[in-house]
């Protein structure tokens, strides 16, 4: 997936016509679903049952939040997503994986101690994650650390 594509699959972007809607209502319980069973595999550093959550052309995009030199990167494909996730979500004193609503869908926020260091927005096609947005650095967050 080119970072142009990648661009295109935003979380962000969603259709308003009534199908899109009725199925983006319908798949829900599913994608909360989903998101649990991947929160799940990170935590317990589970590479097969990661993978058998992940498309085949998966796509994680890692967006690393630098205001002056702006940066994202995109890892293709199964086994660098597998690789590349389970190395930055790797067990660490005071790390959390929680589930959370991001974007209005289903995601992930991960915190160090009281701070959100990232948030995690996730993709579907079918039952499968097709995208994982990372977006990384407090300073980008600052709102999401304070109730």
């Amino acid at each position: 997936m080119s970072l142009s594509t990648a661009e295109h699959a935003s979380p962000q972007h969603t259709s308003s016509t009534p199908w899109a809607m009725a199925w983006e209502w319908l798949a829900r319980p599913t994608h909360y679903r989903a998101v649990r069973n991947l929160r799940l595999a990170l935590e317990d550093g589970d590479a097969a049952r990661l993978e058998s959550l992940l498309g085949p052309a998966v796509a994680v995009v890692v967006d690393d939040g630098h205001d002056e030199q702006h940066s994202i990167k995109v890892v293709d494909g199964q086994y660098d997503a597998v690789a590349l996730l389970l190395l930055g979500m790797r067990s660490q004193p005071g790390r959390r994986i929680l589930e959370r609503s991001v974007n209005g869908q289903a995601g992930l926020f991960l915190r160090q101690g009281d701070e959100t260091t990232a948030t995690i927005s996730i993709d579907f096609t079918g039952r499968l994650v097709s995208v994982v947005w990372i977006r990384l650095r407090p300073l980008m967050l600052r709102h999401w650390n304070t109730v």
